[in-house]
């Protein structure tokens, strides 16, 4: 299965600059753990990422929900191409020790984000109809 297959929903993208204030709310307003963050100049450059746990460390660390989430955001982003196997996207988390992985098109333009929580449930998914495949269902009497 490929990870176009899988996105969930559209991508939510912010311009660098933007402050975590408004990115914590960007998060709570569309129930997701994870922003891609694009440069503002160029649109759909991708520059990084931020999550709730990149803003909740900067906050215990001292700085204001006025600062911009560049200065605590992901740089070192890990990506896979939309056509790309489910499978090497959980491996690229795992190895990476990461939660999300930002779904790139064949440009590399960012079209969307994979979570850990997509991959297991499109596995429990994958595993029911496994199981309901390896039963035989009768329908009806006799």
């Amino acid at each position: 299965m490929k990870l176009e297959h899988i996105l969930q929903r559209p991508i939510v993208a912010i311009p660098s600059g933007t402050t975590m204030l408004d990115a914590a709310k960007l998060m709570v307003d569309n129930n997701m753990g994870l922003l891609v963050i694009c440069d503002a100049k160029e649109g759909t450059k991708l520059v990084g990422v931020i999550s709730e746990r990149d803003i909740m460390k900067a906050i215990a660390s001292g700085k204001t929900l006025n600062a911009a989430v560049d200065e605590v955001s992901t740089k070192h982003v890990i990506t896979a191409k939309a056509s790309s196997d489910v499978a090497e996207a959980a491996k690229a988390m795992n190895k990476n020790r990461i939660r999300h992985v930002v779904v790139v098109d064949e440009q590399g333009k960012p079209i969307g984000v994979v979570s850990m929580r997509d991959l297991v449930g499109e596995r429990a998914t994958l595993t029911a109809i496994l199981q309901s495949n390896e039963k035989e269902v009768f329908i009806g009497g006799d």
